[in-house]
Parts: structure tokens; sequence; C-alpha cells
């Protein structure tokens, strides 16, 4: 059976939000400069506020709950792997202690897009969120406000045995498909682009990854008393560490597909890249769902995210999504600030476009700056659970994809496994424009996959599957090409091999 998307509004109420949680971003020149960040708080560096602004804010919230307290959602980039060194100085958070005099020391990219204006208010978990919401949109110094949503991967079938119908003889076939092989004996990529997987982990000693590893972090803060019946959290969901170990899979079979090193796998599509393992993510089971899920929520993602880029990866791989349907006409439009600030700096950002089998949208694959993936069977045809639409870049392989478990070795279908052998090419598309000095810009990763797919095996391009499949040294060549039409004299430096056109 298809795990199918909801199409009813999301209750914030219910167990599809983080309860007694609200998201809420103030207008410029309103936010308080003394709230620590959520790395700050769960490293156990500073405490939680007991208040935001002191006023109106704080008092909409006290109205419906006993108490309240408040953190960033986001840390500044450069505090990123550091200490502010500073001290919780008073009840309404204290001094941050950087370098600017206690305050966060955000730049102007981080400003302009809001990210300094970002706050996470826990209240008491049987307060009721609709109410505050519509005290706290009344203010004139909120910006925006909505509930802590939670996000659910895997993007995955719940049974993998041949959804579609369809019998795969080859284990290979998506690696084929892709031309994988001529793709890394061409471009072997590169070992110091970092590739982010925001996930549920790594298994970090899983013999195909553990030399692809880099040190990761963990975001996920969750609580049981804040999921509603029929959510259970299980293994580490609330502790306070940097490890970002795999508790589910999920997070560990979208790695292998980009860097396994090729012990009883095909070698990783992004061949010599490192992966810089995100959990932002929670192991959970779900009444009526016969396998673990993995859950987490909206601020815990964002802040993954960030950290992600602020760390170095130049390419992000988001494998989970929340259907626009879900959402209520107030909501802020989930992940919108940290994909653009991601975009502002320079990284290439790959989602899997959904497995509802509908036209819709999911977000994050559906914001502008994110190539979205649909799946495609050894057939060559859309798979029937594909989700689709007008944001639908290009399809990769997505059934029967044998992959990393969190020991050994599975077989997984869905969009979330189609999603990383296309952050993988971009690996390689990144690696390759290095060795011409070339800075890759996401729009011409965007151009080089798009004008290198091959068509779909009937010949007609289906409506919202994008344009194609997903080509690797094809889209290589055509960014080879792309690079020496603006300097023929351009030469690559160490390349192995060249492609051909």
């Amino acid at each position: 059976m298809i795990q199918v998307a909801p199409h009813h509004a999301w209750n914030p109420e219910s167990r599809v939000a983080v309860r007694g949680q609200v998201l809420l971003r103030m207008r410029p020149g309103e936010a308080p400069g003394r709230v620590p960040s959520q790395r700050e708080i769960r490293e156990g560096r500073m405490s939680a506020a007991l208040g935001l602004d002191g006023g109106p804010v704080d008092r909409a919230i006290l109205r419906w709950s006993p108490r309240l307290r408040v953190s960033r959602v986001f840390q500044p980039a450069r505090t990123i792997g550091g200490s502010n060194g500073g001290s919780n100085g008073g009840s309404n958070g204290g001094s941050n202690g950087g370098s600017n005099g206690g305050r966060p020391d955000w730049d102007a990219v981080e400003h302009e897009l809001g990210l300094s204006r970002c706050f996470r208010v826990h209240m008491d978990p049987t307060a009721p969120v609709l109410p505050v919401l519509e005290a706290l949109r009344a203010l004139g110094t909120v910006e925006q406000v909505s509930p802590n949503y939670l996000c659910t991967a895997p993007f995955a079938l719940p049974d993998p045995t041949h959804p579609s119908g369809r019998r795969q003889p080859d284990p290979l076939w998506p690696w084929h498909m892709v031309g994988a092989d001529r793709a890394l004996a061409a471009e072997p990529g590169d070992s110091a682009l970092i590739v982010g997987v925001i996930d549920s982990g790594a298994a970090l000693d899983h013999p195909e990854l553990g030399p692809a590893l880099r040190p990761g972090l963990d975001t996920v803060q969750l609580s049981s008393a804040r999921m509603n019946h029929g959510m259970e959290l299980f293994g580490d969901f609330d502790g306070v560490d940097r490890d970002p170990r795999d508790e589910m899979g999920h997070g560990t079979a979208t790695a292998g597909i980009i860097a396994a090193r090729g012990l009883h796998l095909p070698r990783g599509l992004g061949g010599a890249c490192r992966i810089l393992p995100v959990r932002a993510m929670a192991g959970a089971h779900v009444l009526g769902r016969g396998q673990a899920t993995a859950v987490g929520s909206i601020a815990d993602i964002d802040e993954g995210m960030k950290a992600a880029v602020d760390l170095g990866a130049r390419v992000l791989n988001l494998s989970f999504g929340t259907p626009a349907s879900s959402l209520r006409p107030d909501d802020d439009i989930p992940h919108a600030e940290v994909v653009a600030y991601a975009s502002a700096r320079g990284c290439i950002l790959v989602a899997a476009s959904g497995n509802s089998g509908q036209s819709e949208r999911y977000y994050p694959a559906c914001l502008p700056q994110v190539i979205a993936v649909g799946a495609v069977g050894s057939d060559g045809l859309p798979c029937s659970f594909s989700t689709t639409g007008s944001h639908v870049l290009l399809c990769a392989p997505g059934e029967h994809i044998r992959t990393l478990a969190l020991q050994g070795y599975c077989e997984q279908s869905g969009t979330s496994f189609a999603a990383p052998f296309v952050t993988a090419a971009c690996a390689l598309l990144s690696a390759r424009a290095a060795r011409y000095s070339h800075a890759l810009t996401p729009a011409l990763v965007r151009d080089a996959l798009r004008a290198s797919v091959r068509p779909f095996s009937s010949g007609v391009r289906p409506t919202g599957c994008g344009a194609g499949i997903l080509d690797v040294p094809a889209a290589l060549s055509h960014l080879e090409q792309t690079l020496r039409l603006t300097d023929p004299a351009l030469s690559p430096t160490s390349a192995p091999a060249a492609l051909g056109a």
C-alpha cells in the first residue's frame, strides 16, 4: 500500500504539530538581543529566556499559558562550531557573549532574510495553540507566526515490494540508468566537497559509510509530553549531544546512494565527496503504520539546514516534506527563510517531490530555489506513487533501490531515494566545475540537469514529471560546454578523463 499524503488541513492541536509550541518572526527592529539559540540551550551554555519582549507578546501568550520559555531558532554563522562564551545574566535570557558586546553577531544576509528574528516559544503542553496564534497575529511587532509543525520521513513506501507491479531483475539498474560508471570514470569527485544529508542521521559505524562521514550534528529537540496520542518517539529525541547516529534508517539509506564505498553496493554516485550527517528527525512509531517513521519539527529541521550550510555543505539532500494542502491560510511557508539563506550562500538544494501519486506541492521541494525530484522505475516510466507538479525538474530511479540499512543492506522505494541520485550528481558537477577553477552556481546546476536529461521511455514527457530522467555523464558534458563558452581558453586541471558530447 502506498503512503498517501493527507489532503485535510492540519489541526495544530493534533499529532502533526508540536503541542504547546509556536514559531514567530518579529518585525525588523523589534527582536530582542538577549535570547539564546536552541543550540546554546541544548549544549548547556545558556538557559532559555523566560519571556520575549516583556510586553504585548509575552502578555498575549501568558493569557493562555501559565509560563513560557523562548529560544532563537537559529545561531549566527560566525559562532557556528565555537563557543560564544556568554553567561546567562538573568531571567530574560542573558548575554550572548559575542564579539559585539553581548549581542548575536548576525551578518547582513541573516538580517535581511529574517533569521535573526525567528523564535520558538515553548508554552504549557496543554495550552491551546489557535488562540495564541490569533492574539500574536494581531500585534504590530509580530511579522509571522505559526505552529511548530512536524515534518515526516520517510518519503518511502511502507512496503517496497513491487509497489507498481514491475519486477526489477537487475539490482544495479538504477546506476546503469543514470550512467554512474561512466560519470565516475570521468569525474571521481572532490574529497573537499561536503554534502549535507538533513535526515534521521547516519549509521556512523557502517563499513560502507565510515570513511565518507564528517563530524555531524543532532538538532532534535522533541518531547514525549508534546506529542499527541498515536505517536510514540523512540531512541534519542531529547538528549543533549552532537551525535548524529541514525536510529531509524532513513538517513542511512539516502547517504548510501551518495557515498557508499562500494563493498557490497555500487560505489556512491557522489564519488569522493564527504557526507555531513545532520540528525534533525527522531524515530517514531505512528498508530496505524506498520513500520517506524521519522519525525522532526520545522524548527529542528531548519536549524539543522542552516548549521550544515554554515559548516561548509555545498549541496543539501532534503528527503522529507510538508504538503501545501495541510497548511492553514495564515501559516508561514515551511523552510522558506532557511532555503533562501542556503541559496544566497551558493548552496545547491535537492528535495524529494513526494509519494502521494497526485499533482500537488510539498515543501521544501516546491520552493523556487530547490531542485524537486520525482521517481522512475527500471522501465523508464514515472512511478505511480511519484508526486507531480510544474515545480518538478526531473526524475531519477526511485523503485527497488538497493542501499544501506542500519546494519547491512536493504531495498527501498520512494522519492526519498530518487533525490540522492540527483544530489550526488550535483556533487560531481561541483567537482567538475572546480577542475576549471569555476564556482558552480545553483543556476548552472539546474540548467545542466534540465538540458541533459534522457527522455522517458514512452518518448512523451508525462505532465508534471519534469524534463526527463537524470543522465549524469550528459550533465557533466553540458556543464563543460557551458564553461568553455564563457572562456574558450578554459581547460580543466587534473581531470582524469574527458567526456564526450
